[in-house]
């Protein structure tokens, strides 16, 4: 096998093209050192190893470590920086307003907390209610392996759209069951309905929904050869090569034929790329 890439793992790049295109991307912390993106589409039916070598480095301060916090931060960092914090993973706990314990870093708050954020209903594994920031359509619904999402309503924080979304998921899920959005090419779920329930819900609550024009619906196809029957999970901290021959492409999922390996979840890991030669 002859080495196609080397760098620091870390979330795929996606473009919302038809099939989705994937490309493996360097989450090196110094941008000016990173390495070129590796496309991933064309390596689809060809054997491929990702081949960890050892060495885990935080992808804010590039700080060597032995395992990694909050997807990619070494300890220090995961303690210190807003985008590591609580709220980013449970955003109805956001403390900026807290005297006694605030944001912990005001200029990313006022960038990318307080922006508009959108909230979404998508058929992932089944149908599910989410929120995302308004620059992260549709990259968003990509990286959980939506198959069909649609936008309702746009608040203008994070804390806000947060509070909506746990109210909405007492009587509608917000999660994906990842094993079971990988073995289904199409998901049960009626996602019109669904999305009318939370209009109704939202009216209730005085949001406002987005224009009817602005509700559009999105659809994604995968590049996917073959949907595996059985979901085996890959994991570089019990076996430093993982790979087969690459059957597909979903969510931030790599689909071999001897199992899957969710990328994003090795974040700050180094990492070589080997396969056949075409």
């Amino acid at each position: 096998m002859e080495r196609l890439w080397y760098g620091t793992l870390t979330k795929m790049r996606v473009v919302h093209d038809d099939p989705v295109s994937y490309f493996l991307r360097d989450g090196w912390h110094d941008p000016a050192a990173r390495v070129e993106d590796l496309p991933m589409n064309a390596l689809l039916g060809r054997a491929l190893e990702l081949r960890f070598d050892g060495e885990i480095h935080c992808i804010a301060c590039g700080r060597k470590t032995k395992k990694t916090f909050s997807q990619g931060f070494c300890f220090p960092c995961s303690q210190s920086r807003a985008e590591a914090d609580i709220c980013m993973v449970k955003p109805e706990l956001c403390h900026y307003f807290e005297s006694d314990n605030p944001c912990r870093d005001d200029e990313f708050a006022r960038s990318k907390c307080f922006a508009p954020h959108i909230l979404y209903v998508s058929l992932t594994s089944g149908v599910k209610v989410g929120i995302t920031r308004h620059t992260n359509v549709p990259s968003r619904w990509i990286d959980q392996g939506a198959v069909r999402a649609i936008p309702l309503a746009e608040l203008p924080s994070r804390r806000e759209v947060g509070l909506v979304e746990h109210e909405l998921a007492q009587n509608i899920s917000d999660r994906t069951h990842w094993m079971r959005m990988l073995k289904e090419a199409s998901p049960e779920g009626d996602l019109e309905e669904t999305a009318e329930t939370i209009l109704d819900e939202l009216e209730e609550m005085g949001v406002d929904e987005l224009d009817e024009d602005d509700r559009v619906e999105h659809v994604f196809r995968y590049p996917v050869l073959v949907y595996p029957e059985k979901v085996k999970s890959l994991n570089l901290d019990k076996a430093p090569t993982a790979g087969g021959v690459l059957q597909g492409i979903k969510g931030q999922y790599l689909i071999f034929d001897t199992g899957v390996i969710n990328v994003r979840k090795y974040t700050g890991y180094k990492v070589a790329v080997h396969g056949d030669a075409t």
